[in-house]
Protein backbone atom coordinates (compact mmCIF):
# COMPACT_ATOMS: atom_id res chain seq x y z
CA UNK A 1 0.00 0.00 0.00
CA UNK A 2 1.24 3.44 -0.90
CA UNK A 3 -1.53 5.49 0.70
CA UNK A 4 -3.74 3.30 2.93
CA UNK A 5 -0.84 1.76 4.80
CA UNK A 6 -0.90 -0.04 8.12
CA UNK A 7 0.40 3.13 9.73
CA UNK A 8 -2.40 5.15 8.12
CA UNK A 9 -5.05 2.69 9.34
CA UNK A 10 -3.64 2.75 12.86
CA UNK A 11 -3.75 6.55 12.75
CA UNK A 12 -7.45 6.28 11.82
CA UNK A 13 -8.01 4.58 15.18
CA UNK A 14 -6.55 7.62 16.97
CA UNK A 15 -9.00 10.29 15.81
CA UNK A 16 -11.91 9.95 18.23
CA UNK A 17 -10.63 9.60 21.81
CA UNK A 18 -12.03 13.05 22.62
CA UNK A 19 -15.60 12.53 21.45
CA UNK A 20 -17.16 11.12 24.64
CA UNK A 21 -15.06 12.95 27.21
CA UNK A 22 -16.89 14.87 29.95
CA UNK A 23 -15.21 17.63 31.88
CA UNK A 24 -15.00 17.16 35.63
CA UNK A 25 -12.70 19.17 37.85
CA UNK A 26 -12.41 16.25 40.28
CA UNK A 27 -10.53 14.32 37.60
CA UNK A 28 -7.58 16.68 37.94
CA UNK A 29 -6.19 14.72 40.90
CA UNK A 30 -5.99 11.05 41.82
CA UNK A 31 -8.70 9.92 44.22
CA UNK A 32 -9.72 6.34 44.89
CA UNK A 33 -13.02 7.53 46.35
CA UNK A 34 -13.79 9.56 43.24
CA UNK A 35 -12.94 6.63 40.96
CA UNK A 36 -15.23 4.28 42.89
CA UNK A 37 -18.05 6.82 42.68
CA UNK A 38 -17.63 7.32 38.92
CA UNK A 39 -17.36 3.58 38.29
CA UNK A 40 -20.53 2.86 40.27
CA UNK A 41 -22.49 5.61 38.52
CA UNK A 42 -21.40 4.49 35.05
CA UNK A 43 -22.19 0.86 35.88
CA UNK A 44 -25.69 1.76 37.06
CA UNK A 45 -26.27 3.80 33.91
CA UNK A 46 -25.12 0.83 31.82
CA UNK A 47 -27.44 -1.59 33.60
CA UNK A 48 -30.38 0.82 33.23
CA UNK A 49 -29.65 1.18 29.52
CA UNK A 50 -29.66 -2.58 29.04
CA UNK A 51 -32.98 -2.85 30.84
CA UNK A 52 -34.52 -0.16 28.67
CA UNK A 53 -33.15 -1.65 25.45
CA UNK A 54 -34.23 -5.23 25.98
CA UNK A 55 -37.39 -4.71 28.08
CA UNK A 56 -36.88 -8.10 29.71
CA UNK A 57 -35.29 -9.50 32.85
CA UNK A 58 -31.60 -10.20 32.41
CA UNK A 59 -28.63 -11.42 34.36
CA UNK A 60 -27.26 -8.39 36.22
CA UNK A 61 -24.17 -10.30 37.29
CA UNK A 62 -23.35 -11.10 33.68
CA UNK A 63 -24.07 -7.52 32.60
CA UNK A 64 -21.82 -6.21 35.38
CA UNK A 65 -19.02 -8.49 34.21
CA UNK A 66 -19.46 -7.31 30.61
CA UNK A 67 -19.18 -3.70 31.75
CA UNK A 68 -16.03 -4.45 33.73
CA UNK A 69 -14.41 -6.33 30.84
CA UNK A 70 -15.13 -3.44 28.47
CA UNK A 71 -13.66 -1.05 31.04
CA UNK A 72 -10.43 -3.09 31.24
CA UNK A 73 -10.13 -3.35 27.45
CA UNK A 74 -10.64 0.40 27.10
CA UNK A 75 -7.75 1.03 29.51
CA UNK A 76 -5.51 -1.30 27.49
CA UNK A 77 -6.38 0.51 24.25
CA UNK A 78 -5.71 3.91 25.80
CA UNK A 79 -2.37 2.79 27.22
CA UNK A 80 -1.32 1.44 23.83
CA UNK A 81 -2.60 4.19 21.56
CA UNK A 82 -2.23 7.46 23.46
CA UNK A 83 1.24 9.02 23.44
CA UNK A 84 3.19 9.09 26.69
CA UNK A 85 3.03 12.90 26.76
CA UNK A 86 -0.75 12.69 27.13
CA UNK A 87 -0.79 9.71 29.50
CA UNK A 88 1.48 11.65 31.85
CA UNK A 89 -1.16 14.39 32.13
CA UNK A 90 -3.94 12.00 33.17
CA UNK A 91 -4.28 11.75 36.96
CA UNK A 92 -6.05 8.38 36.87
CA UNK A 93 -6.34 6.36 33.66
CA UNK A 94 -9.24 4.41 35.18
CA UNK A 95 -11.26 7.61 35.44
CA UNK A 96 -10.26 8.63 31.93
CA UNK A 97 -11.44 5.22 30.69
CA UNK A 98 -14.84 6.15 32.15
CA UNK A 99 -14.72 9.41 30.12
CA UNK A 100 -14.30 11.82 33.04
CA UNK A 101 -11.39 14.21 32.58
CA UNK A 102 -10.06 17.67 33.32
CA UNK A 103 -10.48 20.54 30.86
CA UNK A 104 -6.73 20.67 30.25
CA UNK A 105 -6.60 17.03 29.24
CA UNK A 106 -9.72 17.36 27.07
CA UNK A 107 -8.03 20.17 25.16
CA UNK A 108 -4.81 18.18 24.74
CA UNK A 109 -6.58 15.00 23.59
CA UNK A 110 -8.83 16.95 21.23
CA UNK A 111 -5.85 18.65 19.61
CA UNK A 112 -4.11 15.28 19.22
CA UNK A 113 -7.17 13.63 17.63
CA UNK A 114 -7.88 16.55 15.31
CA UNK A 115 -4.29 16.55 14.08
CA UNK A 116 -4.55 12.83 13.37
CA UNK A 117 -7.88 13.34 11.59
CA UNK A 118 -6.37 16.00 9.33
CA UNK A 119 -3.49 13.67 8.43
CA UNK A 120 -5.86 10.79 7.70
CA UNK A 121 -8.08 13.00 5.56
CA UNK A 122 -5.16 14.47 3.63
CA UNK A 123 -3.85 11.03 2.66
CA UNK A 124 -7.33 9.93 1.59
CA UNK A 125 -7.69 13.01 -0.58
CA UNK A 126 -4.29 12.38 -2.19
CA UNK A 127 -5.32 8.86 -3.19
CA UNK A 128 -8.69 10.01 -4.52
CA UNK A 129 -6.93 12.66 -6.57
CA UNK A 130 -4.53 10.05 -7.95
CA UNK A 131 -7.33 7.57 -8.65
CA UNK A 132 -9.54 10.12 -10.41
CA UNK A 133 -6.84 10.72 -12.97
CA UNK A 134 -5.41 7.20 -13.19
CA UNK A 135 -8.75 5.38 -13.49
CA UNK A 136 -9.35 7.00 -16.87
CA UNK A 137 -6.93 4.38 -18.26
CA UNK A 138 -8.38 1.44 -16.27
CA UNK A 139 -10.74 -1.18 -17.64
CA UNK A 140 -14.35 -0.25 -16.91
CA UNK A 141 -14.91 -3.40 -14.84
CA UNK A 142 -12.09 -2.49 -12.47
CA UNK A 143 -13.43 1.01 -11.89
CA UNK A 144 -16.92 -0.32 -11.23
CA UNK A 145 -16.22 -3.52 -9.31
CA UNK A 146 -12.84 -3.51 -7.55
CA UNK A 147 -14.03 -2.16 -4.19
CA UNK A 148 -14.51 -4.64 -1.37
CA UNK A 149 -14.48 -2.58 1.83
CA UNK A 150 -16.01 -4.60 4.71
CA UNK A 151 -16.24 -7.80 2.67
CA UNK A 152 -14.82 -10.99 4.15
CA UNK A 153 -12.38 -13.24 2.31
CA UNK A 154 -13.61 -16.74 3.04
CA UNK A 155 -11.44 -18.75 0.64
CA UNK A 156 -8.60 -18.44 -1.86
CA UNK A 157 -8.14 -20.81 -4.80
CA UNK A 158 -4.88 -20.86 -6.72
CA UNK A 159 -3.59 -22.66 -9.81
CA UNK A 160 -0.56 -22.08 -12.02
CA UNK A 161 -1.91 -18.91 -13.61
CA UNK A 162 -4.90 -17.63 -11.64
CA UNK A 163 -5.79 -16.71 -8.07
CA UNK A 164 -9.45 -16.49 -7.06
CA UNK A 165 -10.78 -14.99 -3.86
CA UNK A 166 -14.22 -16.04 -2.63
CA UNK A 167 -15.96 -13.22 -0.76
CA UNK A 168 -18.76 -12.88 1.72
CA UNK A 169 -20.12 -9.48 0.67
CA UNK A 170 -22.96 -9.25 3.20
CA UNK A 171 -21.17 -6.46 5.06
CA UNK A 172 -19.83 -4.71 2.00
CA UNK A 173 -21.09 -2.44 -0.74
CA UNK A 174 -20.74 -4.71 -3.75
CA UNK A 175 -22.55 -7.63 -5.35
CA UNK A 176 -19.25 -9.30 -6.31
CA UNK A 177 -18.72 -12.70 -4.66
CA UNK A 178 -15.59 -13.83 -6.53
CA UNK A 179 -12.61 -11.95 -7.92
CA UNK A 180 -10.05 -13.72 -10.11
CA UNK A 181 -6.59 -12.37 -10.84
CA UNK A 182 -5.51 -13.80 -14.20
CA UNK A 183 -1.87 -14.59 -14.97
CA UNK A 184 -0.99 -13.26 -11.55
CA UNK A 185 2.26 -12.63 -9.72
CA UNK A 186 2.24 -12.41 -5.93
CA UNK A 187 4.31 -9.45 -4.75
CA UNK A 188 3.53 -9.37 -1.05
CA UNK A 189 1.32 -11.29 1.38
CA UNK A 190 2.29 -11.11 5.05
CA UNK A 191 -0.51 -13.30 6.40
CA UNK A 192 -3.19 -15.81 5.45
CA UNK A 193 -6.04 -14.43 3.36
CA UNK A 194 -8.81 -16.72 4.58
CA UNK A 195 -11.13 -15.29 7.24
CA UNK A 196 -9.85 -11.74 6.84
CA UNK A 197 -11.81 -8.53 6.48
CA UNK A 198 -11.07 -6.42 3.42
CA UNK A 199 -10.41 -2.86 4.57
CA UNK A 200 -9.02 -0.78 1.71
CA UNK A 201 -7.64 -1.19 -1.77
CA UNK A 202 -5.46 0.66 -4.28
CA UNK A 203 -5.05 0.04 -8.02
CA UNK A 204 -2.13 0.90 -10.31
CA UNK A 205 -1.55 0.43 -14.03
CA UNK A 206 1.78 -1.31 -14.62
CA UNK A 207 2.94 -1.85 -18.19
CA UNK A 208 0.16 -3.84 -19.85
CA UNK A 209 -1.35 -5.10 -16.62
CA UNK A 210 -2.36 -3.97 -13.17
CA UNK A 211 -1.03 -3.97 -9.64
CA UNK A 212 -3.62 -4.44 -6.92
CA UNK A 213 -2.95 -3.51 -3.29
CA UNK A 214 -5.23 -4.46 -0.38
CA UNK A 215 -5.13 -3.93 3.36
CA UNK A 216 -6.80 -6.76 5.28
CA UNK A 217 -7.43 -7.52 8.95
CA UNK A 218 -7.60 -11.00 10.48
CA UNK A 219 -9.46 -12.32 13.53
CA UNK A 220 -6.56 -11.38 15.79
CA UNK A 221 -6.84 -7.75 14.60
CA UNK A 222 -3.53 -8.10 12.76
CA UNK A 223 -3.15 -6.06 9.59
CA UNK A 224 -2.11 -7.81 6.38
CA UNK A 225 -0.65 -6.27 3.23
CA UNK A 226 -1.66 -8.10 0.06
CA UNK A 227 -0.12 -6.95 -3.23
CA UNK A 228 -0.58 -8.78 -6.50
CA UNK A 229 -0.02 -8.02 -10.17
CA UNK A 230 -2.18 -9.49 -12.92
CA UNK A 231 -2.74 -9.14 -16.64
CA UNK A 232 -6.43 -8.70 -15.98
CA UNK A 233 -9.07 -9.31 -13.30
CA UNK A 234 -12.56 -10.77 -13.64
CA UNK A 235 -15.55 -10.70 -11.30
CA UNK A 236 -18.43 -13.01 -10.49
CA UNK A 237 -21.50 -11.27 -9.12
CA UNK A 238 -24.27 -12.67 -6.96
CA UNK A 239 -27.45 -13.20 -8.91
CA UNK A 240 -30.47 -11.67 -7.16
Amino acid sequence: MKYFTKEWFELCQKTSFHLNLVEDQKAEVFSEEYFQQVYHNELMDWITLQEEMYKIDFNKEETTEEFHNAFIVNQMILTKQLPETILEQIADLRVFALYKVSRKVINTVTEYCEENRRSVKAIGEKYRSYYKEASASFDKEIVEDFRFHDCKVIKSIQNETNLTLILNNSGGFTNVVEVTFENFHLIKQDGLLENTWWLYEEVYKVNNGYEFHALLENRENELIDFIISADRVSFTCKVS
